[in-house]
């Protein structure tokens, strides 16, 4: 996978319609839809649970510095011309570049071991047949889905269905009516009770929302959807409405049904299904049915595009075509998929499993968001399209938080 696309300098005529705004968006809602996936819910929904109103300075924090790096990665790629591996490997050479196939391979195959885990757990729940030989047929299905098509139209239904659970969330808000004194109060980072527990929740939000998964399809799927330099507006426009905008409703409206619904009852979210307690408001004996079934298409719609995400990357460094009719890419789909079967046996919780695979994963981001920075500042590469200093030091608040962030974990969990 060299140039994903030669022509990336076209030109497109002077101004930016809104129409024309509208009908190219794509990239940044593909990855926003990753981002909302079983592992950004749980860690919302169990910090709204656990801490009430206190914790929405992190949920919008961590909105916010996505739409930081997103917006990075999408200039990254558009200003090389070519997905994150490839820049790296024409920057700093082969050695480099291996290291950031690593980090993205390591991180996304860790998250889709931990995601069949959950899925098994869900079906395990509903239909009362606990194995983990459930793995085996999902795995097969997700070979199949991905490698040899018919994914999409699976992916499209089960977006439909988070959709709606995300709506059920959002109207069990009007009922529930969450205390907006204590809401805005919570906007204030509030230092003092900051222990072992409360850093793996942060860290399992920022992880959620700052994903080496999510960056390294950024630097992908602008080059899918044919963007060029000219529609640098246009990415910073679809990552803005998709990340600040939709993940950020999703994110906050899920927070926000926690902190008013299950932390008065004193429901910490210890386990998946407790969750489905925040929106029994609305839903009342259907909450449980209903958030099965969502947190299964969740978890669907998120497993089935890092298998491809996982196959580009991997396709990038060894300049495999990344088809799929190519055998390369069919090969590196079963692989995969062999990788996450080994989650059907893991044993605990699933929340518990899903809030460290999300903290874990999380410890790659900063090499990304670096790249990110140190290529947008450099005068010979990015020329006239170097970084200003919003934009600096917003990506210079997200750098600091994901090292202190991942730091500060690690020395919890040595001096545990």
């Amino acid at each position: 996978m060299a140039d994903l696309k030669e022509n990336q300098h076209r030109s497109s005529g002077k101004g930016m319609s809104f129409k024309r705004f509208i009908s190219a968006l794509g990239p940044a809602w593909i990855v926003s839809a990753v981002a909302a996936g079983p592992g950004t819910t749980l860690s919302v929904t169990k910090a709204g649970g656990t801490y009430g109103y206190d914790f929405l300075w992190v949920v919008v924090l961590s909105v916010v510095l996505a739409f930081v790096c997103q917006y990075m990665a999408a200039k990254t790629a558009l200003i090389g011309g070519r997905g994150i591996v490839s820049i790296v490997q024409d920057k700093w050479g082969s050695l480099a570049a291996w290291l950031v196939t690593l980090d993205a391979l390591v991180v996304i195959w860790l998250c889709n071991v931990v995601l069949l885990k959950i899925l098994i757990a869900v079906t395990g729940y509903v239909t009362g047949l606990d194995v983990p030989w459930w793995g085996i047929l999902f795995t097969l299905a997700f070979y199949v889905l991905v490698a040899h098509g018919g994914y999409r139209i699976v992916e499209m239904v089960c977006k439909i269905i988070v959709s709606l659970l995300v709506i059920c969330f959002i109207g069990t808000l009007f009922i529930a009516k969450p205390d907006m004194g204590l809401a805005i109060g919570g906007l204030l980072p509030d230092f003092s009770h900051f222990g072992k527990a409360e850093i793996l929740m942060m860290t399992a939000i920022m992880g959620g929302s700052i994903h080496v998964t999510i960056l390294s399809m950024q630097t992908y799927t602008v080059h899918e959807k044919g963007w060029g330099m000219s529609d640098l507006k246009t990415a910073r426009f679809d990552t803005a409405l998709s990340l600040l905008g939709a993940f950020g409703l999703y994110c906050t409206a899920i927070y926000l049904t926690g902190a008013c619904v299950l932390h008065p009852a004193d429901i910490h979210v210890n386990t998946l299904f407790e969750m489905a307690d925040a929106i029994a408001p609305l839903l009342g004996s259907y909450a449980h049915g209903f958030f099965c079934l969502g947190i299964w298409c969740a978890v669907f719609s998120t497993i089935m595009p890092t298998f491809i995400a996982a196959a580009y990357v991997l396709g990038d460094k060894m300049n495999w075509e990344m088809r799929p009719k190519s055998g390369w890419y069919r090969l590196t789909i079963l692989v995969g998929c062999l990788i996450a079967l080994p989650g059907a046996f893991l044993s605990g919780r699933p929340v518990n499993l899903l809030l460290i695979m999300l903290a874990l994963s999380f410890l790659g981001t900063p090499l990304f968001v670096g790249i990110f920075l140190w290529l947008l500042n450099d005068r010979n590469w990015a020329k006239q399209y170097r970084n200003g200093p919003v934009l600096n030091i917003a990506g210079g608040c997200a750098l600091l938080v994901t090292v202190v962030l991942g730091i500060k974990w690690i020395w919890g969990l040595i001096g545990a």
